[in-house]
């Protein structure tokens, strides 16, 4: 007879894993400018939130709440780097916004097909096929393809422009 616990089974390695295994938040993700790093370490944390939610089978009802949120964060986030880029003339300013039209549209989009679903529904502890995947693909995107590339292309331009910390050697 073996010992493997109940609920473990049917899990992928990758299910077992925290968020904080797979991405640690550090200063790799630093863009120099102490408010959006604080910014992208709070879509971080609650995209790590909505990982452990995902791994636990979260209800749709909780999930179209979570997307609300992130929602928020992001269009917050979004309004004040874009402000922030536009007062020191970043030259790839239009590129980077239509980047984040883009994010924030492909997330309302998951949030309005969430609404198609019952509230009671659940989303199958981990699986790829639960509606919360999508958030959580979403939330890896945002950390290793937005914030990892395209936000640390205006790194320089930051400090150039006198909005971040120079670099010590």
């Amino acid at each position: 007879m073996s010992s493997t616990n109940q609920e473990d089974f049917g899990r992928t390695p990758m299910q077992g894993q925290t968020i904080n295994n797979l991405l640690q938040w550090g200063d790799h993700l630093s863009v120099g400018h102490p408010e959006i790093d604080a910014q992208h370490k709070e879509i971080y944390e609650f995209g790590a939130e909505i990982y452990e939610s995902w791994r636990d089978g979260v209800r749709v009802g909780q999930l179209r709440i979570a997307t609300d949120r992130l929602l928020g964060l992001l269009r917050a986030h979004f309004l004040y780097e874009e402000r922030l880029l536009a007062g020191i003339g970043y030259g790839d300013l239009k590129q980077h916004v239509a980047e984040h039209r883009s994010m924030l549209k492909e997330l309302q989009g998951m949030r309005e097909h969430f609404d198609t679903l019952s509230d009671d529904d659940d989303s199958p502890g981990g699986s790829v096929l639960s509606p919360n995947w999508s958030v959580m693909q979403f939330i890896l995107g945002f950390s290793l393809g937005h914030v990892m590339t395209s936000d640390m292309n205006y790194r320089q331009s930051l400090v150039a422009g006198g909005k971040a910390p120079k670099p010590t050697a």
